[in-house]
């Protein structure tokens, strides 16, 4: 605002200070702008990444809470199969048992081997076709034919007994391996229920601190946006003051310029003036205009 040559005015000095300060105010509100710009650039970055990030998170959350609900529907049922072999199990205990007793009851009552039976029985066959015998001799050896025939049917449930037996003893071994195979696998399970238990609970917890991050950034982003807003309309404010400003600026430098310009002009109509009244009879063009034309006239011209 220097240069016009009216820098001694008052008015127009105190006009001109206010305009350098609305500037001022401007530029530092144009920085502050700036500033939050960049800070809601970063800050609206750092809210697109935790998005996607809990996105990602609750992906593998869903993934991983399928494998639990696996997890666990597999161990109850091995569970239920478990205690399906534990009640056979004990069970065929008690019939090994009741077996084990009749197999050694029925030993000792039969302590002579089937084949020897068998061969007995054949040699009395054999006598009662070849030899002569009394009635009484007759029905001896076929008592004794009866009694060793219902020794060797004791003999033989005997060893059918037996084998039942060493058959059960054998599928009780065998189920104890399947509980304790069962026993081991649901072990394992429960520690792998545990640990997708804790990865749960942990995934839980980092989606509720991250979500909190997120709204706590919105809350940030929308504060300082605000901010921005406001910036705005006072940087709108000051620069519709600056534009009032400078229109009074100019007119109250047309005004200082007018009244210079009037004054340059009433001094020279007094020179002009004074030539006449020195006698002088002709007068320039520029002379006459003075005399003759209004000073706004002049003003406007010059």
């Amino acid at each position: 605002m220097a240069g016009n040559g009216f820098n001694g005015d008052p008015s127009l000095t105190a006009i001109g200070d206010e305009i350098s300060k609305t500037r001022a105010l401007i530029s530092q509100l144009k920085e502050q702008r700036a500033g939050l710009i960049a800070e809601l650039k970063t800050l609206r970055t750092q809210r697109r990444g935790l998005i996607e990030s809990i996105k990602k998170l609750k992906e593998e959350y869903k993934g991983l809470k399928e494998k639990y609900k696996g997890l666990v529907e597999e161990r109850r049922r091995l569970i239920g199969e478990l205690k399906s072999k534990k009640e056979e199990y004990s069970s065929l205990i008690e019939l090994a048992r009741s077996k084990k007793i009749e197999v050694e009851n029925l030993n000792k009552e039969v302590r002579i081997p089937i084949s020897a039976i068998v061969d007995e029985i054949n040699r009395l066959e054999w006598s009662l076709q070849t030899r002569v015998l009394s009635l009484e001799q007759e029905n001896e050896i076929i008592n004794r034919i009866k009694r060793y025939e219902r020794l060797l049917e004791k003999a033989r449930r005997a060893v059918n007994e037996k084998n039942q037996y060493l058959e059960l003893r054998a599928y009780i071994t065998s189920l104890r391996v399947q509980i304790n195979d069962l026993r081991n696998k649901i072990g394992v399970l429960t520690e792998e229920v545990g640990k997708a238990k804790e990865s749960l609970t942990k995934m839980r917890q980092e989606l509720a601190e991250k979500t909190k991050a997120v709204n706590d950034l919105t809350n940030t982003i929308n504060e300082k946006q605000k901010r921005l807003d406001e910036i705005n309309g006072e940087i709108e404010k000051y620069r519709s003051r600056l534009g009032e400003l400078r229109e009074m600026y100019n007119k109250k430098l047309e005004e200082l310029r007018r009244a210079k310009t009037s004054k340059i002009i009433e001094e020279k109509k007094k020179q002009v003036e004074e030539k006449l009244k020195s006698g002088v009879k002709k007068l320039t063009f520029e002379d006459l205009k003075l005399l003759y034309s209004n000073p706004d006239e002049l003003s406007e011209e010059s």
